[in-house]
């Protein structure tokens, strides 16, 4: 992920509050030729602010949509700068790359999309790219993880999912009383608590913190999927 890459002014089309933490943008693709190079979901981009080391991004956008998507955590000087660029302002990109998610490996499969945090940016690319091909796929199901209850980005969203058929189960780490409903704890306690559709043939794809996707897998495989069918974007 070091290689270096050729920056190209791109300008912010939106910019909005997801979460106190968490800021969604979309960018206008310069030309074609950039907006082809994004391929499969988990793909990423750099952004380069001055003189500062460039960030890696996990656009949360789809392959084929006019617009490349971003959610960015606020908390170091390149994130919180790209945050506040307002619509209109430019940003120095470089094209989409990376290996992203084994994306044609899923079809036909059972899929369970399981992140944290920010980490809901590759996994929301990868549900938008299911949704335009829906019945390619057998059941889906999001497992995601935030620390309050003011921390889920795209609840709207999330609720449109389940109304076309992704499972969304969203788990609460650390709720604040009387303002949560939901399930209750990590992740892969919630996988491990409700495992029913997992098989030696389900697919996963995660994004996380190394400390999780490697509870994950361990999670998968003691209900019967082996470890080598859960991927990362990268």
């Amino acid at each position: 992920m070091s290689t270096p890459q050729p920056f190209t002014e791109v300008t912010v089309a939106d910019v909005r509050a997801e979460t106190p933490e968490l800021t969604h943008l979309d960018l206008l693709a310069p030309s074609a030729e950039f907006l082809s190079a994004y391929t499969t979901p988990g793909q990423y981009v750099q952004i380069k602010i001055g003189e500062n080391k460039p960030g890696f991004f996990a656009l949360a956008s789809a392959p084929g949509e006019e617009r490349l998507s971003l959610l960015i955590k606020r908390g170091n000087p390149t994130a919180d700068t790209i945050v506040s660029t307002p619509a209109g302002g430019k940003l120095q990109v470089s094209v989409p790359s990376g290996k992203g998610y084994p994306f044609e490996l899923a079809r036909g499969c059972d899929v369970f999309l399981i992140g944290v945090g920010s980490g809901i940016a590759p996994l929301r690319s990868v549900v938008r790219a299911m949704l335009k091909d829906r019945d390619s796929f057998r059941n889906v199901r999001l497992i995601y993880g935030a620390r309050t209850s003011t921390s889920f980005p795209y609840a709207g969203e999330m609720q449109d999912w389940a109304n076309r058929g992704i499972e969304v189960c969203r788990v609460c780490s650390q709720p604040h009383a009387n303002t949560w409903n939901e399930r209750v704890g990590r992740v892969q306690q919630a996988l491990l608590e409700d495992f029913s559709g997992v098989s030696a043939t389900s697919v996963a794809f995660v994004c996380g913190m190394k400390a999780m996707v490697e509870d994950v897998k361990n999670a998968f495989g003691n209900i019967g999927m082996p470890p080598e069918r859960v991927y990362q974007n990268f």
